[in-house]
């Protein structure tokens, strides 16, 4: 298993409330989504003033390429 750090920026992403809200949270993975997989860990790093490791989640599904 591999741990990947997703980085969410306060001034694009409400990501406080996501982690809150959400049981699943969709995101854009582009650089390394040919390498994840499913059942890989995730440390979800919140930017900014107050920035550090905010949630610790998994990977449930293989990164879909978008339709952009």
């Amino acid at each position: 298993m591999t741990y990947w750090l997703f980085q969410g920026n306060p001034k694009y992403y409400r990501i406080i409330d996501g982690i809150r809200d959400f049981e699943q949270m969709p995101w854009l993975a582009t650089r390394y989504a040919k390498e994840m997989a499913a059942g890989d860990g995730v440390l979800i790093w919140k930017s900014g003033e107050q920035s550090g490791i905010y949630a610790i989640a998994e990977i449930i599904e293989q990164p879909q390429r978008s339709l952009n």
